[in-house]
């Protein structure tokens, strides 16, 4: 083999180790792009429930309904109960909207996930290995965006120790699980972790080492 067929066999093969990485980094990412959202959740909510919501929601647990709020960012709404600023909705529905209807700020939280993911898959996509697919990379922040929201869902489903005042006894409180798994977990991860892989797919990352080699040998 020549050296410039020994060149051309190194520039198109694909580092399997440095796709490994990939895989890992945009998991991670993903499954940290749905954890940060439930505390950021958790921190903007925290004192935006009173009276009657205001004791249902201590008596259901404060991360739960942040976690359910979450959830509603996906366009999941909550089966059994949904809360407005003072009063419980025992029907259930969606209570970032019900929140949202009384403060217009709030409907910006519904950007939330789609701008994480989108900024997931483009830097994954952008830092991907040297003739990596771009694919791969919105994949990867999807599976692990869509592992963590599948798993918090059964979270999100445990059910309160106690009564829930405006809530009928015996009443399932939890996230939708078919919509929740449909949108949160499958469908917002591919669309919007792709989605940001198509932006960052024209920009791969290359170490600097190699790019001054390439200068160099452009120069010759």
């Amino acid at each position: 083999m020549s050296r410039r067929d020994e060149r051309l066999a190194r520039d198109t093969e694909v580092d399997s180790v440095a796709t490994l990485f990939l895989w890992v980094r945009g998991g991670a990412f993903g499954a940290f792009a749905f954890l940060f959202g439930v505390g950021l959740f958790h921190f903007l909510l925290r004192s935006r429930f009173a009276g009657e919501a205001g004791v249902a929601a201590a008596a259901i647990g404060r991360w739960r309904v942040s976690a359910w709020v979450y959830y509603n960012a996906h366009l999941v709404p909550t089966d059994g109960v949904a809360l407005e600023a003072v009063s419980v909705v025992a029907d259930g529905g969606n209570t970032l909207l019900r929140l949202a209807a009384a403060d217009p700020l709030l409907y910006g939280l519904c950007l939330l996930p789609p701008a994480m993911l989108v900024v997931g898959g483009y830097r994954t996509a952008k830092r991907r290995p040297k003739n990596t697919r771009w694919p791969r990379a919105g994949a990867a922040v999807a599976l692990g965006y869509g592992f963590v929201a599948a798993v918090f869902l059964m979270l999100a489903s445990i059910q309160p120790a106690g009564p829930v005042p405006g809530v009928p006894e015996g009443t399932l409180l939890r996230p939708n699980p078919l919509l929740a798994i449909g949108l949160a977990a499958l469908a917002y991860p591919c669309v919007f972790g792709l989605f940001g892989a198509v932006l960052g797919r024209r920009a791969p990352w290359t170490r600097p080492s190699k790019q001054h080699q390439d200068r160099q040998r452009h120069r010759k």
